[in-house]
């Protein structure tokens, strides 16, 4: 699509992080943020039909700044400060659409598929007290909880597609089944979500772990998709 087959190639087997830099600002960046590809990117529809973008999310990070500028702080701290070819299995993934041995998963190394399968050999007695499946909604399965259930929960990024009533409608239920000290993880596309009042006034206490700023070169992780890590205490 973009003509970087070959560069992204070169990219996910450069044996520095100056070589990788080089390729990226080079042969691959400039491609990617064609005029074409930023007009895509400032469009909601296009970003929610073809990239799954809500709305509600869109409007956030779009409060903060351009959807290209936001792509951009999301890619060039990657490439300027992690490894495609020995530890961002993420991207080594995307561009390469395999792992490698040196670029992978821990439980895809010798080692840990071996682990995993002492674990999995085991059985159900095992495994059964570490995960418990749900099949209704975040919502329900909090108000199926009892009081104080939880120590911590890690919600992701979801609230940032949620309105207004939404959102005070799951943080309620979090705050009843998460206990005293305990705490809620997520993520956002915006750097200062609206949705930390909601957590403030229903009893907890929100502190921000990790906000990305414009043009910066240091990635929050690996990913870097995200905007802001937030945690949020209950008091």
């Amino acid at each position: 699509m973009f003509g970087i087959h070959q560069a992204t190639q070169q990219l996910v087997a450069a044996p520095s992080l100056a070589k990788q830099a080089g390729l990226w600002r080079d042969k691959i960046r400039s491609r990617i943020f064609s005029s074409i590809v930023i007009r895509f990117l400032d469009n909601p529809v296009a970003m929610w039909q073809f990239m799954g973008v809500p709305i509600n999310q869109w409007n956030m990070l779009r409060s903060e700044g351009s959807m290209s500028q936001y792509v951009r702080d999301t890619l060039d701290p990657v490439f300027h400060s992690t490894s495609c070819a020995t530890s961002n299995y993420f991207y080594h993934l995307l561009f390469a659409r395999q792992y490698s041995p040196d670029c992978c998963p821990d439980y895809l190394t010798k080692d840990g598929f071996s682990r995993l399968q002492q674990v999995v050999g085991k059985g159900a007695d095992v495994l059964s007290p570490t995960f418990h499946l749900h099949t209704a909604t975040l919502l329900d399965t909090l108000n199926g909880m009892r009081d104080g259930e939880l120590d911590k929960a890690v919600i992701m990024d979801h609230m940032d597609w949620f309105s207004p009533e939404d959102a005070d409608s799951e943080v309620v239920a979090l705050a009843r089944v998460v206990k005293k000290a305990g705490f809620v993880l997520w993520r956002s596309a915006a750097r200062n979500p609206w949705y930390i009042a909601v957590f403030e006034r229903h009893g907890f206490t929100v502190e921000a772990l990790d906000v990305r700023q414009p043009n910066s070169m240091k990635p929050l992780d690996r990913v870097n998709m995200y905007a802001s890590l937030y945690k949020a205490t209950k008091l």
